[in-house]
């Protein structure tokens, strides 16, 4: 299974939520790899600790294999490849939208024959751009964190009648809301999934605790039991 995960805006927690997703599954007992093809703010070798040489890019540039930017993290059968930063979208690698499809199925295929992976989470560039609709347009399943930031919701209608002109399936978590005020909310991001024709998973109240993890700690690794972990836990389930 193919899963990717998008947001009109950074900040709404999505690297999180994906790295916490696949140390989930990988500590359940599948085989998982996470793909950062989040190439205007990467950010998984940091939630991650990975120290890399190769990555994503170099790949992309055919200046090494697929092996070599593909990196396991500790002893779980988690696999991460992660990017760099880059000025240039993806697709600009290449010369056609086509040929940056078939180099990143290339990489997909190489590291689900070698490592017989159960699972794979991209972690997409925020923002309405090629290479997150790239990436859309490759996997089973699009999901988008969103706030309930007005101009956050805006562009989460965008980009899911982006995912439905692709043919891919929305869904829809919102994060980081307001714990004082959740039960009223719950009832208002569902309205405006309805309307909107997505699936909405969940929902996570803001989580100080993870606030404070600074994106360098795996909360379900560390605290499996905390609340944020709880909710992620039930969104995955109604996701897989």
């Amino acid at each position: 299974m193919l899963l990717s995960f998008h947001s009109y805006k950074g900040g709404t927690g999505k690297t999180t939520f994906v790295g916490n997703l696949g140390a989930m599954l990988a500590r359940d007992g599948q085989k998982v790899c996470i793909v950062d093809t989040d190439v205007s703010g990467p950010g998984i070798h940091s939630l991650f600790d990975i120290k890399y040489e190769k990555t994503l890019i170099d790949f992309l540039q055919d200046t090494c294999n697929a092996k070599d930017v593909v990196y396991r993290y500790k002893d779980l059968n988690l696999f991460i490849v992660p990017s760099r930063a880059c000025e240039e979208d993806i697709s600009a690698l290449f010369e056609t939208p086509q040929d940056a499809k078939n180099k990143m199925l290339e990489l997909i295929n190489f590291i689900k024959d070698e490592f017989n992976i159960d699972k794979f989470i991209f972690d997409c560039s925020p923002g309405i751009n090629k290479s997150s609709l790239l990436t859309m347009n490759i996997v089973n399943k699009a999901t988008i964190i969103s706030t309930i930031d007005v101009q956050d919701i805006r562009g989460t209608y965008i980009l899911s009648s982006m995912a439905d002109k692709l043919g891919t399936h929305a869904n829809l978590v919102f994060n980081r809301t307001p714990r004082d005020k959740q039960k009223e909310i719950d009832g208002i991001v569902k309205d405006f999934s309805d309307n909107l024709g997505t699936n909405l998973l969940g929902s996570i109240a803001f989580d100080e605790s993870i606030a404070r993890t600074w994106s360098r700690k795996i909360a379900m690794l560390d605290d499996p039991e905390c609340d944020y972990c709880t909710h992620l836990r039930e969104i995955a389930q109604g996701l897989i």
